[in-house]
C-alpha cells in the first residue's frame, strides 16, 4: 500500500485516465521521455507568453498591489509564500502554489490569484484566444490596469466548448481554494488571460476574460436523458473523481480500471510506447489516426466486443443488436451512426491497404492556364510569414522555384513589406503573361496562402491577385476520401510525390528556422536555411504533382 498521498494536478482532469494510472502504478517502470522538439517549442512559447503577461501586469500595477512568486524555489517554500501573501491581502499573486488538498486529491499552482472580497479567484495564462465576437453575446472582462474591476461588453463572449480544458483547470483551482477556506462567497468563477488583443475594450487590448464555473454550458452524455448541459464544476467533479479512483487503485496495486484507448493526446504523451505494448498492434483506436472516435465511442464498441481493426472492418452498422447496445451510450454526439460508419470505412481501408479512395467517377475538372504557379508559405512561431515560395511552370520549360524570403526576425512592418515584395513579383508575372497573350493561374492547397495575403495587405489591395488563385483542396474533397485525412502530406504520395526531408512538416520547419536564426556558425545557419527552402520547394512541387495527377 503506497504511503504517498494521491494528488492530481490541474491538468489531470483533462488528461487520459490511462496516463493517470500509469503514473501512479508503482509496478510500472517510469519512462524516460525526450520531449519532441515541436512539442518543446510549444511549451517554450507558453512559458514565454506567461512571462510577457506577468511583465505587463507588473508594469501596470503599483508595487504594493502584487507579488511575483515565480522564482521561489521548492514546493513547501512556494506554498508558504502564497499563504503569507493571502494573509497579507495582496491583491494579485503571480506564480503561487496552493496548499495540497489531500482529502480531495488535489495539488496545483494557478498562474494568478486575484484578491476579492472574502477570498481569492483563480486565473490562468493561456497562449491562445479565449474571446469570440458574438452578435448576441456579453463578455465579462477586466483590464490589466485594474483587474479587480469587472466590466461587461456586448458583441463579445468567452469561448466555451473550444476551451473546455481551460474551464476544467480553473475548476480545479476553485476547489483547492474552497478546501483552504479562501474561495469567496458568490458564484464560482475564474479568469483567463489569453492571446487576444481587443483594442475596442481597452487601450492595451489585453483582457482578463471571466468565465462562470457553475453555469450549465457544456453538453454531455446523460444515461437517463441522453444529453444534458452541465457546468464546468460538474464536469470537473466527475472527471477528477473518476481519475482519482483510477490513481488510488493504481497506487494500491489493484487491477487497472482503464485500458489504453488511443486519441490525439497520445502523440504527445510519454506513455505512448508503453500503451502500445499493453494494447497490441491490432487495436482499432491505435490504427485509426484521422477522424478518431471519442473515448466513449471506443469504450461502447469494446463493450459490444469490437476491439480490433478486423472486428471494426467486419461490423454491420445496421445490425439491430449492435445499435441497441451501442447507440444509447453515444446519444450526446451528433450523428453517432454516421461517425461509426466512417470509422468502419477507415478500418476496411486499413485492412485492404488503401490510403485514398475515389468517391466519384469520370474526369475531374481542374482549371488550367498557360502559366501555372504553385504557391506555398511558411510562417515563424510569431505568426509572421517569412517565406513566400512559388514554382513557375511554363509549357516546354523546366519549372523554376522562386522564393521571396527574409531570414531575419520579422516584426509586423517587416512581414507586411515582405508580403508586398511577393505581391509585386506576382503582379509582374501576371502582367508578363498578359502581354504575351497567355493566361495565368496560381494554385495553393487549403486556405493559409490567400488568408495571409488578405490579412497582411488587405483584401481590396490583393483582389487582383486573388482572382487568379485556385484552391486544390476543395477539388480533392469533392472527389476523394482519405484514410488519414486529406492534408497535402497524406495526399501527394498517392500522386507519386515524396518529400526529400525525412521529417517534413510546418512545425518542424519552424524549429529549423529558430535553429538557423540562433546558429553562431555560418555553416549551420546556411544549412538550416537550405533545408527550409528545400522543404518549401517540395511543398509547391507536391501541389504541382496533385494538380497534374488530377
Amino acid at each position: 500500500m503506497s504511503q504517498q498521498p494521491v494528488l492530481l494536478t490541474g491538468y489531470d482532469a483533462k488528461r487520459c485516465a490511462r496516463r493517470v494510472h500509469n503514473e501512479w502504478d508503482p509496478s510500472i517502470e517510469k519512462v524516460e521521455w525526450e520531449v519532441p522538439a515541436s512539442l518543446q517549442m510549444r511549451f517554450d512559447a507558453g512559458i514565454a507568453f506567461e512571462v510577457t503577461i506577468f511583465n505587463e501586469l507588473e508594469a501596470s500595477l503599483a508595487d504594493s498591489r502584487y507579488v511575483d512568486l515565480s522564482d521561489v524555489r521548492g514546493k513547501a517554500n512556494a506554498i508558504a509564500a502564497t499563504v503569507q501573501a493571502m494573509e497579507d491581502d495582496v491583491d494579485v499573486i503571480l506564480g503561487g502554489w496552493l496548499p495540497d488538498d489531500t482529502e480531495g486529491g488535489r495539488t496545483g499552482r494557478p498562474d494568478i490569484l486575484l484578491g476579492t472580497s472574502g477570498g481569492y479567484l483563480p486565473g490562468d495564462v493561456k497562449g491562445h484566444r479565449i474571446v469570440a465576437r458574438r452578435a448576441k453575446g456579453t463578455l465579462s472582462y477586466s483590464t490589466i490596469e485594474d483587474p479587480s474591476d469587472i466590466l461587461t461588453a456586448n458583441g463579445f463572449g468567452a469561448e466555451t466548448a473550444a476551451r473546455f480544458d481551460d474551464y476544467l483547470q480553473l475548476a480545479h483551482y476553485w476547489r483547492m481554494l474552497e478546501a483552504i477556506g479562501r474561495a469567496p462567497q458568490g458564484p464560482p468563477r475564474g479568469f483567463i488571460i489569453g492571446s487576444d488583443i481587443v483594442p475596442d475594450l481597452t487601450t492595451s487590448g489585453r483582457l482578463l476574460t471571466w468565465v462562470d464555473l457553475d453555469t450549465a454550458l457544456f453538453e454531455t452524455y446523460s444515461r437517463s436523458r441522453g444529453t444534458a448541459k452541465r457546468s464546468a464544476l460538474e464536469r470537473y467533479d466527475h472527471e477528477q473523481g473518476f481519475r482519482l479512483k483510477v490513481a488510488r487503485a493504481a497506487a494500491s496495486g489493484e487491477p487497472a480500471l482503464v485500458q489504453p484507448i488511443f486519441t490525439d493526446e497520445c502523440e504527445s504523451c510519454p506513455w505512448l510506447d508503453y500503451c502500445r505494448d499493453v494494447a497490441g498492434e491490432s487495436v482499432a483506436s491505435r490504427q485509426i489516426k484521422s477522424g478518431r472516435l471519442s473515448v466513449r465511442e471506443w469504450a461502447a464498441l469494446a463493450d459490444a466486443g469490437v476491439v480490433s481493426i478486423e472486428d471494426l472492418a467486419g461490423l454491420d452498422p445496421s445490425d439491430p443488436a449492435l445499435q441497441a447496445s451501442y447507440l444509447p451510450e453515444v446519444t450526446h454526439l451528433k450523428d453517432p451512426l454516421g461517425r461509426l460508419m466512417t470509422a468502419i470505412r477507415r478500418a476496411r481501408m486499413i485492412r485492404d491497404g488503401r490510403n485514398l479512395e475515389r468517391e466519384t467517377t469520370g474526369p475531374i475538372s481542374v482549371p488550367r492556364a498557360d502559366v501555372e504557379i504553385d504557391f506555398d508559405i511558411e510562417w515563424d512561431p510569431d505568426d509572421h510569414v517569412y517565406l513566400w515560395g512559388a514554382l513557375v511552370n511554363r509549357a516546354g520549360e523546366e519549372p523554376v522555384y522562386r522564393p521571396v524570403v527574409a531570414w531575419r526576425e520579422l516584426d509586423d512592418a517587416g512581414a507586411i513589406a515582405l508580403a508586398e515584395s511577393f505581391a509585386t513579383w506576382l503582379r509582374g508575372q501576371i502582367a508578363a503573361a498578359a502581354a504575351a497573350g497567355q493566361s495565368l493561374l496560381v494554385y495553393h492547397y487549403a486556405h493559409p496562402e490567400p488568408a495571409y495575403l488578405k490579412r497582411l495587405l488587405g483584401e481590396p489591395a490583393v483582389a487582383d491577385l486573388l482572382a487568379h488563385f485556385v484552391d486544390l483542396l476543395p477539388i480533392i474533397r469533392e472527389h476523394y476520401f482519405g484514410l488519414f485525412g486529406l492534408g497535402i502530406k497524406k495526399v501527394a504520395p498517392e500522386f507519386g510525390f515524396n518529400w526529400r526531408d525525412e521529417d517534413p512538416g510546418g512545425l518542424q520547419s519552424q524549429l529549423w528556422l529558430m535553429e538557423a536564426r540562433a546558429a553562431n556558425d555560418e555553416v549551420a545557419r546556411l544549412s538550416g536555411q537550405k533545408r527550409i527552402l528545400a522543404y518549401n520547394e517540395d511543398d509547391v512541387r507536391a501541389t504541382a504533382a496533385i494538380r497534374n495527377g488530377l
